[in-house]
């Protein structure tokens, strides 16, 4: 996220209007997990990422350029309960919520570097919310948690140095990719189990 915010490709200004509400839904997300099994929306994901990558694949010149465009009240209303939806996913299971992000960031018109970089900010808001939600529940393991996030912290350092080095029709290409691996791996995890 700071790598993008550097290179100015965090849009600060309008994301500090979306933050407070992907705060609240990872919150409630986080807590709501300890309540039911996050199983119950694999199935939904899984359609929901192949719906994402196949519009993207389809759709080859979206996210290449920025477009400036005007919401109606109504739509603004729609995309803020969208991104705290995917904020509650978030805090509740996880496992794409780049992905969703990237995909509603394009549908305002962001280019796909516009998008991976509001979208890492998103993500640390309500990867933040979730975490303060399992402290507060004792559900944080420090012993995996800490050296996970630091070696993940390297790599996505490395990964938006790449990302801005390389622009938009790589991004395109990395896009699709990681959310036809994320497919493929939930499919497996969930299929095997079932």
């Amino acid at each position: 996220m700071l790598t993008f915010l550097r290179a100015g490709k965090v849009d600060v200004k309008k994301n500090k209007k979306i933050m407070p509400f992907i705060f609240i839904g990872s919150f409630i997300g986080a807590y709501t997990v300890h309540l039911v099994s996050p199983a119950i929306l694999k199935p939904l994901m899984l359609v929901m990422l192949v719906l994402v990558t196949a519009y993207t694949i389809f759709k080859k010149d979206w996210g290449q350029q920025p477009e400036e465009r005007t919401l109606s009240t109504v739509k603004k209303i729609a995309f803020v309960g969208a991104f705290a939806a995917v904020g509650f996913y978030d805090g509740f299971f996880g496992p794409g919520t780049g992905s969703f992000f990237i995909f509603l960031l394009l549908m305002i018109g962001n280019d796909f570097l516009q998008a991976a970089g509001n979208a890492k900010a998103f993500n640390f808001t309500s990867n933040l919310a979730a975490l303060a939600m399992f402290l507060l529940l004792g559900k944080v393991n420090f012993l995996y948690g800490l050296p996970m996030g630091f070696v993940m912290i390297f790599g996505a350092i490395m990964g938006s140095k790449f990302a801005l080095k390389r622009g938009t029709k790589m991004m395109r290409i990395i896009f699709i990719i990681m959310t036809c691996t994320l497919i493929v791996k939930n499919a497996w995890d969930y299929f095997s189990i079932h």
